[in-house]
């Protein structure tokens, strides 16, 4: 057929209109996160992926950052690799951490104090030795975390725990969030969320990150 239907054109414009809007009006567009992970894991493990696919769906760059020998970790060597693996920090950037993650990414802001970020999401985050794993006590005890510095990078502070997480224990986490002064999101089921608690994807934690990205 030589010639549309002015009825079909009209539809494509549309189309083609919509599509625009949509790609520019996208949650994460021009946002950067980076996803850390924790003891004796890596970045194809647990919802590390699945997180990152949904930020680059939505206009955004995801990072997970690989930590050097995850299964008996030295927290130098952690805090080197965020510092090379981690670009500028901006109003633009975002933080995602699990478990152990956490307390290196809060030691990593903690040494960038003029810095202000967009947000920063911390699951089953912890600041203190866990009785239950003795074997962190130095990780843990290299270096006091700065929660007043942290609090001045940003205002889009979370802190998400299961009440039935046996690793961190769920107090922990709120002993973190009030230190913090951050919003705490307390489940009442989810473990550790590791993958073997059933956690190949993490809904709040996607939700929430979105939230931080357009409140910032």
């Amino acid at each position: 057929m030589k010639y549309l239907p002015l009825i079909l054109i009209a539809a494509l414009l549309a189309a083609c209109t919509l599509g625009t809007v949509r790609s520019e009006n996208r949650s994460m567009q021009g946002k950067t996160v980076y996803i850390v992970h924790g003891y004796m894991a890596g970045p194809t493990d647990h919802w590390f992926a699945w997180l990152k696919d949904e930020i680059e769906h939505e206009g955004g760059t995801a990072k997970i950052i690989a930590m050097p020998n995850s299964d008996n970790p030295d927290p130098a060597a952690w805090d080197s690799t965020l510092r090379k693996e981690i670009g500028p920090l901006d109003k633009d950037t975002f933080i995602v951490a699990h478990s152990l993650g956490t307390v290196a990414s809060m030691r990593y802001l903690q040494d960038h104090p003029d810095a202000r970020i967009g947000g920063l999401v911390l699951v089953s985050g912890f600041d203190r030795r866990l009785p239950n794993i003795p074997a962190l006590d130095g990780f843990i005890d290299w270096k006091p975390i700065a929660h007043d510095t942290i609090r001045q990078m940003t205002d889009n502070r979370a802190v998400i725990t299961a009440m039935d997480d046996d690793i961190v224990a769920p107090q922990l986490s709120a002993a973190l969030a009030q230190s913090l002064d951050a919003e705490l999101i307390e489940l009442e089921r989810g473990g550790h969320f590791l993958g073997s608690d059933g956690f190949d994807a993490f809904p709040q934690v996607w939700q929430k990150l979105q939230q931080q990205a357009a409140a910032r």
